[in-house]
């Protein structure tokens, strides 16, 4: 069985993870360093790091310089997402040192650019797609973009060779990732598929790798202890 690439995500606002670990107290979660979290996922023996800029993705301002800092310092591969939807902010990820870099679903309103940006960049760039039901639905503001496979058909037009697949309702829900989709999706495509949001258990972990995906994006399930990274990463390429 192929390995599941493990990304653990640290999501950032106002300059601090957003997530912490059951055991840390309200009174110092706000003290909680983005470098800190980094170095402990490098240190268990993490191969990448997906940083999220959640000010950017919701429009409250950005991390850019703190996630150029946090890209350059990493030992390992690092994905960047939050807000980048469009020339200014792709520029800014582009800067850093991060080896992929995710595309909002935001984005995909303006087709022609983000074919030009796979184009440019085919092995640096993924899309995201963040999925209510059959629509995509940008999650930072909300907005409906468009049909699902109607996307994924043009994406595949366009050569694209990696999207990365959200549930919305599942993103954050420890309910469990939403395996019908995901299996929708690689039916439709060739492109590598990278799974994110819902995974509360290793046996998700297990079913993904045996459903063949390539990557799979783990939050809130390694901050509350539903399991270790060092569980996680033996499950995904063990």
């Amino acid at each position: 069985m192929k390995p599941l690439e493990l990304l653990p995500a640290i999501d950032i606002k106002h300059g601090k993870v957003v997530q912490i670990s059951s055991a840390a107290s309200a009174a110092n979660s706000a003290s909680v360093e983005p470098l800190e979290v980094l170095q402990r996922f490098v240190a268990a023996g993490s191969k990448w790091i997906h940083l999220v800029d959640l000010d950017a993705a919701y429009g409250t301002g950005n991390n850019s310089l703190l996630i150029q800092q946090l890209s350059a310092m990493s030992q390992v591969n690092t994905q960047l997402s939050g807000g980048i939807e469009n020339q200014k902010s792709l520029d800014l990820a582009l800067a850093t040192s991060a080896k992929r870099i995710n595309i909002s679903t935001a984005a995909l309103e303006d087709f022609d650019w983000v074919k030009d940006v796979l184009k440019k960049y085919p092995e640096r760039v993924c899309i995201g797609l963040d999925v209510s039901q059959s629509s995509l639905v940008a999650r930072g503001s909300g907005k409906v973009i468009g049909d699902l496979n109607y996307f994924i058909s043009i994406l595949n037009e366009a050569s694209c060779a990696r999207i990365i697949v959200t549930d919305n309702s599942t993103d954050g829900a420890l309910g469990g990732p939403n395996f019908k989709l995901l299996e929708d999706v690689m039916r439709q495509t060739s492109a590598e598929v990278i799974a994110s949001g819902g995974v509360t258990t290793l046996l998700d972990l297990q079913q993904l790798r045996k459903m063949g995906l390539s990557a799979v994006i783990v939050g809130k399930a390694l901050y509350v202890g539903s399991f270790s990274i060092e569980e996680a990463l033996d499950t995904c390429y063990k």
